[in-house]
């Protein structure tokens, strides 16, 4: 599978937290940096924008790695990340505490035992982020709608240490599509 995928295979960005993420990988140093924004923002964009330009400059493909964070809690091992490439970018990593937050009726309580694997998936996405972010020469971007809902997926401890390691980007709400059936 590609690293950028066909949505997104034109994706373009100015943002200069991006220009300088890049910057700093192809000059040969690590490079961390939170995006950060509300659901349709560009943050999946600019992100796969910064991979564009990687790639462009000559980056190869089999150091970076994306994980979108629903897929990596579901299939996570400790070895994914500890052996992992050079660049990671984690992708939607607060969708879970997003979706809950927004979402516009009371939410009906699930079943223990859906509730119990949503726990263990919600433990192994904060153990991934807390490994990445002690691992030295590693590179990554990561993707959450704010800060308070960061804490709420990978914990204050966590949280803490990707704010002082990370440089942050916040990007403006945009507006969003109108469907039409």
């Amino acid at each position: 599978m590609p690293v950028v995928p066909p949505l997104f295979s034109d994706a373009e960005t100015d943002h200069p937290a991006i220009a300088q993420w890049c910057s700093t990988i192809l000059a040969g140093d690590t490079a961390r940096l939170l995006l950060l924004g509300p659901h349709w923002s560009g943050k999946s964009h600019a992100a796969y924008a910064g991979l564009r330009r990687l790639l462009a400059a000559g980056y190869r493909e089999e150091n970076i790695t994306v994980h979108q964070a629903y897929e990596l809690k579901r299939s996570y091992e400790p070895s994914m990340i500890e052996n992992t490439t050079a660049v990671t970018v984690i992708d939607d990593l607060t969708l879970s505490v997003d979706l809950v937050r927004e979402a516009k009726v009371p939410l009906k309580p699930d079943p223990a035992d859906v509730q119990a694997m949503m726990a263990l998936e919600a433990g192994a996405l904060a153990d991934a982020v807390a490994r990445l972010s002690v691992l030295p020469g590693r590179s990554w971007l990561l993707i959450a709608s704010n800060l308070d809902c960061l804490v709420e997926a990978v914990g204050q401890e966590t949280a803490d240490r990707l704010v002082a390691v990370a440089e942050q980007a916040e990007l403006v709400p945009r507006p969003r599509p109108t469907l039409r059936w």
